[in-house]
């Protein structure tokens, strides 16, 4: 899956020197093909009722993928500009190699993670066969609990590069090249910026980015007039927010209460009892959790190769040019 970014940033594409006469921009019709389908995906994903866990993350990899591909099938349908379009394409091309490495991220995290819940096996394990007062217990407990700490740490130096893209300017030109790219990366860049809150041991972690919007005519998609309104605050606002908390993935935070709880119940020396009936929540939570990232590992990687076959088209258009 992984195509490091040193690869992609290396693979060379021929600037071709503005002409003497800057061709004509044919104006967006009213309402593209693009816009259509576009805004009807998102139309249909506000409408459903997102609730916590991975489906929520779920849904929102599915929106992204399925942007991809109206994307790749609208691009072999319209023309494509150099004059007035390479910008566009240049930068897509930039900022797809920042989103190709953040879904490589995700996947490793995802596996990080399942190590996180086998550990917390092996420690019912020992609990069930040995009784709550071996030595080894507590320490597997206490080497948890430095992996979300030293994960929570990791993600949001990670974040930065996805943050920063997000604080583009929301917007593009009146083609509708430009109109398809800019697509393609705002709800790729969305769904991993959603990723990175619901994969994340810290429940508190941010939630939406700040986005600007463009002028009002840079703006004319009624898909990106929705995104700008809930970036600015609007109606909308609160009903994102209250989706974004919800993407925190709850099997994953009843996990780490469970093993926290646990933990806390080993040092005071609980009876066992008590400790019992968090072992057996906490082999709950890790069966859900599991369940749950090997849904998520799959849809990321879907994401991944959706938006190589998208960036392969437009290098395709490149060597036209």
């Amino acid at each position: 899956m992984k195509a490091p970014s040193s690869i992609l940033r290396n693979l060379s594409f021929r600037r071709i020197q503005p002409r003497a006469t800057v061709a004509t921009v044919a104006p967006l019709p009213v309402t593209t093909q693009f816009n259509q389908e576009l805004t009807a995906e998102l139309n249909t994903l506000q409408s459903q009722n997102i609730g916590g866990g991975e489906l929520g993350l779920a849904q929102l990899l599915d929106a992204a993928i399925t942007t991809q591909k109206i994307a790749l099938d609208s691009l072999v349908k319209i023309s494509y500009l150099d004059d007035v379009d390479r910008g566009a394409l240049e930068e897509y091309l930039e900022n797809n190699i920042d989103v190709l490495d953040a879904c490589n991220y995700f996947v490793e995290r995802i596996c990080d993670m399942k190590k996180y819940v086998d550990t917390l096996r092996v420690v019912t394990r020992l609990i069930d066969s040995n009784g709550s007062f071996n030595p080894r217990v507590l320490e597997l407990l206490e080497s948890c609990g430095e992996i979300e700490k030293k994960r929570c740490k990791e993600i949001r130096k990670h974040g930065l590069c996805l943050r920063r893209a997000l604080r583009q300017k929301l917007g593009h030109d009146e083609t509708e090249f430009s109109e398809i790219v800019c697509g393609s990366k705002v709800m790729a860049l969305l769904c991993c910026r959603f990723l990175e809150v619901g994969l994340s041991f810290d429940s508190k972690c941010g939630g939406l980015p700040s986005m600007k919007q463009c002028h009002p005519k840079c703006c004319s998609s009624s898909w990106l007039l929705g995104l700008a309104e809930q970036a600015e605050g609007n109606a909308e606002k609160k009903v994102q927010k209250r989706r974004s908390g919800s993407l925190v993935m709850v099997e994953l935070q009843k996990t780490v209460t469970a093993a926290r709880e646990l933990k806390e119940q080993m040092k005071g020396k609980r009876e066992n009892d008590v400790i019992r009936s968090v072992v057996e929540r906490l082999k709950r939570s890790c069966r859900e959790l599991e369940d749950g990232l090997d849904l998520i590992e799959g849809k990321v990687k879907d994401l991944y190769k959706s938006l190589i076959d998208v960036r392969m088209a437009l290098l395709g258009i490149l060597s036209q040019a």
